[in-house]
C-alpha cells in the first residue's frame, strides 16, 4: 500500500470559481449516494497552474451502471474502456470508475502477446487507479469538498519541474499502448514541458509501433496534436523525434523545402485557436499531405494537371491506412486541392468560382502555398482583390486580364 501526499487546496491557490458548477454537482451527488468522487487529470493541472480548464474529468468508485442509474442525463460509452458521459446543455462531463490494471478472472482486463492493453474494465481503488494512469502529472486528484489535493506518484513535483514522466517502467507503459507516445508529445507541446530521459528512450525504441495502431485512434491524436492551440510546437517535437514521418509516411517532411510551409500553417492554426475561430480538420490534412501532391505533380514548380489528378486520390487512400480521416473531410480535402487548379484559370467562370462555398478555404490554402511557391504572389494578390470587389469591378478586372493575355 502506498500512502499519497495530501495537500491543502490553499497551497495551490485553487479558485473554485474556475470549476464547472456541473462538475461540482456531479461530485456532490455521488458523495450523497455514498461514493467517493474526485476531479482528475488535465483540469487539476490547469487549476494548480492558475489556468482556466476547458474540460473537467471526474473519477469515482461508482461503477458505470450505477452512475447511469443516478444520473438520468448520462450514457455509457466505449467497450475497450467503458466510461460515462453526463450531459448538460452547455457541456459533457466525462466520468470514469477507478481501474485497477491488475488481471481478473472475468476477462475485464485483456492484454495481447505484445503487452498491449486491448480492454481495461477492471475496477479498483484510487491507489490502483493512480498507478495505472500514463503520466505522473495526470495522476493528481482533487476533492473540492474536502479541499484536498491527493498525489500518489509525485505528480506535483513533476509539475513543478515541468517534466513529462511515465508512471512505472516507461518501456512497459509504451508497449501497453504505443499511442502514449503521441500523448507524451502532446503534453510536452501543450504544457511546454520536457520529456524525461527514460520516457524518451522508450519512445525512440517503440515509435514504429504507431503504424500498427487502429487508424481511428491515430486520427484522434493527430487532431489533438494540431488543433488544440499548440500545433507549431507539436510539429517541432514530432519532427525532432522522427515521428512525423511515421504518422504521414506518404507526405514529405523535408524542413529545407517544406519547413516554412508547415510552420506558416501551424502558426495560423494556433492563432485561430487562441481567437476562438473555427478549425477544420480537412484543412489540416490538406496541408499535412500537400507536399506529396506537390512533388508528384510538379514540373519546374508548376503543377502538371494529369499527374495532379492521379495524385489526389492516391495520397488520401494511402493515408487512410494510418489515420482514418472521416469521409466528410475527405470531400473537403479533395475540393481544396482540386480548386487550386481553378486559380490558374481566370475567365468568365471566375465570378461563380469566387462565390463557391469552398472558395475561402481554397484561397487560404493558396496563400499558404506561397511559402514554397513564391511565384504565386501576384496571382494571390489578383484573386484577393477580385474576391473583395463588387460585380462591376470584377467585370472590369476580367476584361483587363483578358486584354493582357490577347496576342498583339
Amino acid at each position: 500500500m502506498v500512502l499519497p501526499e495530501v495537500y491543502s487546496e490553499k497551497r495551490f491557490g485553487i479558485n473554485k470559481e474556475n470549476i464547472s458548477p456541473n462538475a461540482l454537482s456531479i461530485i456532490n451527488k455521488l458523495k450523497n449516494n455514498g461514493f467517493s468522487a474526485y476531479l482528475v487529470g488535465g483540469c487539476i493541472r490547469d487549476l494548480i497552474r492558475g489556468l482556466l480548464p476547458k474540460d473537467f474529468d471526474i473519477v469515482t468508485n461508482c461503477q458505470p451502471e450505477q452512475i447511469r442509474k443516478i444520473f438520468k442525463n448520462s450514457r455509457i460509452i466505449g467497450r475497450r474502456f467503458k466510461l460515462v458521459h453526463i450531459t448538460f446543455p452547455d457541456e459533457v462531463i466525462e466520468t470514469t470508475t477507478f481501474r485497477s490494471g491488475s488481471d481478473s478472472s472475468d476477462d475485464a482486463l485483456k492484454i495481447d502477446d505484445d503487452g498491449r492493453i486491448l480492454r481495461d474494465n477492471n475496477w479498483g481503488t484510487q491507489e490502483e487507479d493512480a498507478f495505472r494512469r500514463d503520466f505522473t502529472v495526470n495522476a493528481v486528484y482533487y476533492d473540492p469538498f474536502n479541499k484536498e489535493v491527493i498525489d500518489y506518484t509525485s505528480g506535483i513535483k513533476d509539475l513543478k519541474n515541468k517534466s513529462i514522466k511515465f508512471i512505472g517502467v516507461p518501456e512497459t507503459r509504451v508497449q501497453e499502448d504505443p499511442v502514449r507516445i503521441l500523448r507524451a508529445i502532446r503534453f510536452a507541446a501543450k504544457l511546454n514541458f520536457s520529456i524525461e530521459e527514460g520516457a524518451l528512450r522508450a519512445i525512440e525504441k517503440h515509435k514504429t509501433k504507431l503504424s500498427e495502431m487502429p487508424p481511428a485512434r491515430i486520427y484522434e491524436e493527430i487532431i489533438k496534436l494540431f488543433l488544440s492551440g499548440h500545433a507549431e510546437k507539436s510539429y517541432e517535437l514530432l519532427s525532432k523525434h522522427q515521428i512525423f514521418n511515421i504518422l504521414f509516411p506518404h507526405s514529405r517532411n523535408d524542413p529545407r523545402v517544406f519547413g516554412n510551409f508547415f510552420r506558416k500553417t501551424f502558426s495560423n492554426t494556433d492563432s485561430r485557436y487562441r481567437n476562438n475561430k473555427k478549425l477544420n480538420p480537412g484543412f489540416l490534412f490538406a496541408t499535412l499531405l500537400w507536399p506529396r501532391i506537390f512533388e508528384e505533380s510538379a514540373i519546374d514548380t508548376k503543377l502538371n494537371f494529369r499527374k495532379y489528378y492521379q495524385s489526389v486520390s492516391s495520397v488520401i487512400r494511402k493515408q487512410q491506412t494510418i489515420s482514418a480521416i472521416p469521409r466528410r473531410f475527405i470531400s473537403f480535402i479533395k475540393d481544396v486541392w482540386m480548386y487550386q487548379i481553378r486559380f490558374n484559370k481566370i475567365g468568365k467562370k471566375s465570378i461563380n468560382f469566387s462565390k463557391n462555398i469552398r472558395y475561402r478555404a481554397s484561397f487560404d490554402f493558396l496563400e499558404v502555398r506561397e511559402s514554397i511557391e513564391p511565384k504565386l504572389k501576384e496571382r494571390i494578390k489578383w484573386w484577393k482583390e477580385f474576391y473583395e470587389s463588387n460585380y462591376d469591378k470584377k467585370i472590369k478586372m476580367l476584361n483587363i486580364y483578358r486584354k493582357r493575355r490577347e496576342p498583339r
